[in-house]
């Protein structure tokens, strides 16, 4: 279901930080990554020593015991990585995140923003932490607002392949007018976290469910910090509508403001078919079973 994803890498990043992503991504069963560099002019030394850089890089990934492939790319990002990503038959997108200002990304907007926005796949923000490396995937806390990204969040969610011991279900609420009407919602809002958490007790040691009130975006934040959460898995609906808006906006703010990594996934991604599951559980090439070769594309 994940096993294949296109990283954008610009080469900048801390090459042990990095790794630490790959080794992380294999908690999603990802045993594939096709490396993307972007350039913006062309320069043929240059290109040469990106290509230098993404070869060594691959050789390192192999190591981690997942097969790799490249390609350098002129253009702009957002539009390269999502016609790459649909190339290759990448899963999601991975990008490692580097914390911007929200007052200079609301200004100026940021290649990465842009790629969650434009993307039409599921798409992992990977947050490094200063100090210690994070590798083990422990904990999710999955936001739900029982609407549109249920039926493609959960199917991810409830897969043996992503891995996690302990899973918490949020769901922040709007206070009704009313004592009556309140108690309703707030059963009715249990009873569907309940609802999911019985479909997905059977990949975790532990699903917790949470109902409150208050800013979608701030308790979703503040719900994660407090459970010490490893992931956040949330949905980006593009559907019509106050909260479906809401939805779609939270999902981009969320890398700005969360502590841990986050994995969007759009409404627009349809379900699994069962023979792409199957798939998915056939280990694909490693170092032991002979690589996948590296390729480098010409704009």
């Amino acid at each position: 279901m994940l096993q294949r994803a296109a990283v954008k890498v610009s080469l900048n990043e801390p090459k042990k930080k990095l790794l630490d992503m790959f080794a992380y991504m294999r908690n999603y069963g990802t045993s594939e990554v096709h490396l993307v560099h972007v350039r913006t002019r062309t320069n043929f030394r240059e290109r040469e020593k990106a290509e230098h850089a993404l070869e060594e890089l691959g050789t390192e990934v192999n190591e981690l015991g997942m097969a790799s492939a490249f390609s350098i790319r002129n253009g702009y990002a957002p539009r390269v990585m999502t016609e790459v990503a649909a190339k290759v038959r990448a899963d999601y997108l991975a990008l490692y995140w580097k914390p911007k200002a929200l007052l200079r990304h609301a200004l100026l907007g940021s290649i990465d923003s842009d790629i969650l926005r434009m993307s039409n796949m599921p798409v992992f923000i990977y947050n490094p932490k200063l100090f210690r490396p994070v590798v083990e995937l422990e904990s999710v806390l999955y936001a739900t607002d029982f609407r549109f990204t249920d039926a493609v969040a959960m199917p991810y969610l409830k897969s043996s392949r992503f891995k996690a011991r302990i899973l918490y279900l949020l769901h922040v609420g709007e206070r009704a007018p009313d004592p009556d009407t309140e108690a309703a919602r707030r059963e009715s809002a249990l009873e569907n976290l309940r609802r999911l958490a019985g479909e997905c007790a059977h990949a975790y040691d532990h699903v917790e469910v949470i109902e409150t009130l208050g800013s979608v975006r701030s308790q979703i934040v503040r719900q994660a910090k407090a459970k010490k959460v490893d992931l956040i898995v949330a949905g980006k609906s593009d559907k019509p509508g106050t909260m479906s808006r809401l939805v779609g906006s939270t999902a981009e703010v969320l890398p700005h403001r969360a502590h841990c990594s986050v994995f969007i996934i759009p409404s627009v991604c349809g379900l699994p078919r069962a023979d792409e599951v199957e798939a998915s559980e056939v280990p694909a090439p490693g170092p032991e079973n002979g690589s996948a070769p590296t390729e480098a594309d010409h704009a």
